[in-house]
Formats: C-alpha cells, structure tokens, sequence
C-alpha cells in the first residue's frame, strides 16, 4: 500500500518537475533564388541570402522540436522583413496557418499547442521587399506546459479513498460470544 501511494505521488510530482524547451533547426529557403547566409542556435535572428530578387515569392522552412514536457504551449513571436508575409506549421499531417498577410518588420505572437516527440515545419511566405531578408525569434520561444486535467486529480482523490473506506471495512478476526 504504502509502494502504491509512494509511486503514485513520484508519477504526480514527475510531471510536475519537467523543464520544456523548444529548438528551432535546419534552415531552407523552399521557394526563391536566394540562399541562408547566417543561423545561430540559439540566436534571436535567422538572416537569409542575398540572391533574392525583389518582388519574388519566397518561403523558407525551420524543423522545431518540444522536449522536456510532454505537451505545451509554445510562444513564437515572429517578425520578417518579407512583405505581406505568413507563418504557419506543418505536423506531418496537416499545416496551421497561425497569421498571414502582416506587414513588413510587423513582430507577431502566435501561441501554438506542440507534442513532444513530433517535429514540426515552421514555414514563413511572403514577397522580397529587397535582396536579402531577415526572420526574427525570440529565442527560446515563450513556453507554457499544459497541465494536467483536472480528471486526473479528482481519480487519484477518488482512489485513495476507495482504499481508505476498504481498510477501514476489513474484518478484524473472530468475535467471542
């Protein structure tokens, strides 16, 4: 009994005690002429090429991963010299588009709910304003684990009592007449 509740208690404060951090990786420029100049990890600013030819469409791919946390919710403030420019996620299934159609140097907060053990394609779109372009993070995104339901203390609640009304239920041996 007392096992139980001790291994109970170490699964509760376990989830409890995880530090969540995200990392952003693998830069790409998917659409236009232009290359990645520079990509500091960790940094606050992804500067790409200087090929790019003003007025072109370009789209540029980051790999970003949770760990540390099981489930969170993670910050990005994004800002980009692209014009008219879009950011969204991709989880292998499907893509977010968490905002689109901001103006150049606009900083933008987007909030998004990542797994860990999954790793997601941010993807940024928009128009080369000039020959080269910027993408700005903040860095480490802002993260906020997602607790647990409130289900799961109202069981462990439930279940210590059940035990506790079965211990005080138990026979106590024979009774003499």
């Amino acid at each position: 009994m007392k096992k139980f509740l001790l291994g109970v208690m170490l699964m509760l404060a376990s989830f409890a005690a995880s530090a969540a951090s995200v990392s952003i990786t693998n830069p790409t420029v998917t659409t236009g002429s232009g290359g990645v100049v520079t990509f500091a990890v960790p940094g606050t600013q992804y500067t790409f090429g200087s090929n790019f030819v003003a007025g072109e469409a370009v789209s540029v791919s980051m790999d970003t991963e949770l760990t540390g946390a099981a489930l969170a919710q993670v910050d990005f403030s994004v800002s980009s010299t692209l014009v008219n420019w879009t950011f969204s996620i991709f989880d292998g299934l499907s893509t977010t588009v968490l905002t689109s159609g901001n103006n150049a140097n606009t900083l933008v907060s987007s909030l998004f709910t990542m797994m860990s053990g999954t790793v997601y394609n941010i993807i940024i779109t928009g128009t080369a304003a000039i020959t080269s372009f910027t993408v700005g993070f903040s860095y480490p995104p802002a993260i906020s684990e997602v607790p647990l339901p409130a289900a799961i203390w109202l069981f462990g609640s439930v279940l210590l009592g059940g035990l506790a009304m079965r211990r005080r239920k138990a026979p106590q041996g024979p009774v003499a007449a």
